[in-house]
């Protein structure tokens, strides 16, 4: 475990590339675990469904994490998959500061890593109040560490080059949408955009994990990923990273029509460059659709 970095004041909210050197060491941290780990034999348990798993090590890579976070940033706000939040420590809110919170995935792409395959990662995101600021991707097996702040996006240390989003005829999209919840939630909307996806675009990946989906597009190594319901954890770091590298997103509210940040959004399409893939922006606003009807 990385000890080096030291520890944060209480009283100061530190500079986006402070938090990401935090995040990093967690992050570091928890990817020295997983590589560790014995991966052929490796127990699951559900948690909604079989679509939903998680293993003993998404718990304990998210408790080393946290130790992490909250050795170097007592006053952080973390919000985990497994663990749920855990509030702002003395010295942040109450003294009428900013709050930093850090948005955690231990394990993104649980079933590929239970069934031994190297596509997951840890993804940390990095707010300050409802900004986001800073975010780390580490993929332990691929050896793939993407990470911004306030400057470029990088991976492994080398700056990101911003390119164009190609046209539909030419585009790779790695994306999952419309996957099982969709079909469950909207199943005419989701057969047919299963289709028009297939037939718009030149090719369509699903990793199994959002947060790295979301670094391989911000990379260009993809040009658009999109989904219609996901959670802050999986996608706080990606969007930063895309936000950095000079991709664009848009997110839909669903349901929740309060005034939220981006992140908080559970839809979003995403793409490695300004201009927009219009098919898919289409159907998330017709998902919305769906969902303001059900209301």
């Amino acid at each position: 475990m990385n000890t080096s970095a030291p520890r944060t004041p209480p009283s100061s909210v530190p500079s986006p590339t402070r938090l990401l050197e935090i995040a990093t060491t967690a992050s570091g941290a928890a990817a020295d675990y997983i590589r560790s780990l014995d991966r052929d034999h490796l127990g699951r348990e559900y948690k909604t469904s079989s679509h939903d798993i998680v293993t003993e090590h998404d718990r304990a890579s998210e408790e080393i994490i946290v130790s992490e976070l909250r050795r170097l940033l007592p006053t952080c706000r973390i919000v985990g998959e497994e663990g749920g939040e855990r509030p702002a420590g003395e010295g942040s809110a109450e003294a009428g500061g900013p709050v930093v919170s850090f948005y955690v995935d231990p394990i993104d792409g649980t079933s590929n890593f239970a069934a031994g395959l190297p596509l997951f990662c840890v993804s940390i995101g990095v707010a300050v109040d409802d900004e986001l600021v800073a975010g780390v991707i580490d993929a332990p097996i691929l050896g793939q560490i993407f990470s911004a702040a306030d400057g470029p996006a990088m991976l492994n240390g080398v700056p990101i080059s911003p390119r164009s989003t190609n046209a539909p005829a030419d585009a790779l999209l790695l994306t999952g949408f419309p996957g099982q919840r969709d079909a469950l939630e909207f199943p005419e909307l989701a057969a047919r955009a299963h289709v028009e996806i297939h037939q718009e675009h030149s090719a369509v990946r699903h990793l199994g994990t959002a947060a790295l989906e979301l670094a391989y597009v911000a990379a260009g190594w993809a040009d658009a990923t999109a989904l219609a319901s996901i959670n802050a954890w999986d996608i706080a770091a990606g969007f930063h990273l895309i936000e950095r590298a000079g991709g664009s997103i848009r997110t839909w509210p669903g349901r929740d029509r309060s005034d939220r940040p981006a992140h908080l959004h559970p839809a979003y399409v995403a793409c490695t460059g300004p201009e927009r893939l219009g098919l898919l922006d289409q159907l998330h606003e017709q998902v919305q659709e769906v969902r303001d009807a059900d209301l």
